[in-house]
């Protein structure tokens, strides 16, 4: 049961990435080199092969909340 939870849980992850990327109205590499995430793992996600750790689920948050400063943070 503990890995169908798993599987849940990267799925809807991978989801919640697909749809903040989609509402910047941002293509997958654009996403990637926007907020400095490399597009493979970006591809990961979304398909929910991998979840992303921690600190990337910290950083994506961000950019849900704020994404015109983060994105200025990664290109200062």
């Amino acid at each position: 049961m503990r890995l169908a939870n798993a599987g849940l849980e990267r799925g809807l992850m991978g989801r919640r990435i697909r749809m903040l990327r989609t509402r910047l109205g941002l293509s997958q590499e654009a996403f990637a080199r926007t907020y400095g995430i490399p597009l493979a793992n970006i591809c990961q996600y979304e398909i929910g092969r991998h979840m992303p750790p921690p600190a990337v689920r910290a950083y994506l948050k961000v950019i849900e909340a704020e994404p015109e400063a983060a994105a200025r943070a990664v290109a200062a």
